[in-house]
């Protein structure tokens, strides 16, 4: 499908095209987040590994196993999707599944 394509994350969470830090949360289900860099307005599909999954320990940010850049052209609207940033690994438990 044209426009979608398998992206890597580093563990730092720092957008893939501009190193950016911070994202804005987008549409979500299952265990799938859409996330917009601030900077350069790149979105991408992320999805993390669940908590259960972890070590009982563990109490670090979800590691993300997979990311798909997705396009830039959807409007979100800002009543479902208010334009607030986060960093990626700091994103709220709410955010992160």
């Amino acid at each position: 499908m044209s426009g979608f394509n398998d992206v890597e994350f580093g563990d730092e969470g720092r957008c893939p095209d501009c190193s950016g830090d911070l994202f804005r949360p987008g549409p979500r289900g299952g265990l799938a987040q859409n996330v917009e860099c601030t900077a350069c307005k790149s979105r991408f599909n992320v999805t993390r590994l669940e908590r259960r999954h972890c070590k009982p320990d563990y109490t670090g940010p979800l590691p993300i196993v997979w990311a798909q850049r997705i396009p830039s052209d959807s409007e979100w609207s800002e009543a479902m999707y208010p334009k607030v940033a986060y960093k990626l690994n700091e994103m709220p438990e709410v955010w992160q599944w």
